[in-house]
């Protein structure tokens, strides 16, 4: 509902387009990244889509995480599994730090361009807020840093979402993805179609 005394203007921001939509994007994956924890929390815990927001609705992702790899190590027989979500789930928790930060944190800019004289891009510092007491007091960000944090959480997305799918349902999804073949790296490298949009490095190490 809008404050009936609000003008009707349209303030202005004090970060470039360039930030916002790379910050945006943020926002977007990481989200998205974050509902797998979820859904990984209810495949190991035997619940449905229709039970389990009753359970993991008020977790959040630091107990989420805890918990999966507890569920997880129930059985013996997916030490690899469990082996491979800490690893994703540690990944989880030092980019989401610093998505907070991004998200939550105060932004200023040290000049108004963000360019000092001879046009190199300056970066922008974020502080933490004043209400909080503990952490780092400030950090400093360029558009590419976003960018970069951007690019982590899509591939930790990716990786996340292969544990939501059952051993057989991936087993064949890989295999119908391997049939179209692989892709070329930067670097001439080549790359299984099945390992970029379904990667699981642990899926060979299951009896």
């Amino acid at each position: 509902m809008t404050l009936p005394d609000r003008p009707n203007v349209r303030w202005g921001m004090h970060l470039q387009p360039d930030m916002l939509q790379a910050l945006g994007a943020l926002a977007v994956v990481s989200a998205e990244t974050e509902e797998l924890l979820h859904k990984i929390y209810w495949k190991y815990a035997n619940l449905t889509e229709e039970n389990g927001p009753i359970v993991t609705d008020k977790l959040n992702p630091k107990r989420l995480s805890e918990d999966i790899i507890k569920l997880v190590a129930l059985d013996k027989s997916k030490t690899f599994i469990g082996a491979d979500l800490k690893l994703l789930l540690d990944e989880f928790e030092t980019l989401n730090t610093k998505r907070n930060h991004c998200l939550h944190w105060i932004w200023e800019a040290v000049a108004e361009d963000n360019l000092d004289a001879s046009g190199k891009t300056l970066p922008y510092e974020i502080k933490r807020p004043i209400y909080r007491q503990s952490g780092i007091r400030s950090e400093n960000f360029i558009t590419k840093d976003i960018e970069e944090f951007c690019r982590d959480f899509s591939w930790l997305r990716k990786r996340l979402e292969s544990h939501t799918f059952s051993l057989e349902t991936l087993r064949a999804i890989r295999e119908n993805t391997r049939s179209f073949g692989r892709i070329k790296n930067s670097d001439g490298s080549t790359l299984d179609l099945a390992d970029l949009f379904y990667p699981a490095p642990w899926l060979d190490k299951l009896q």
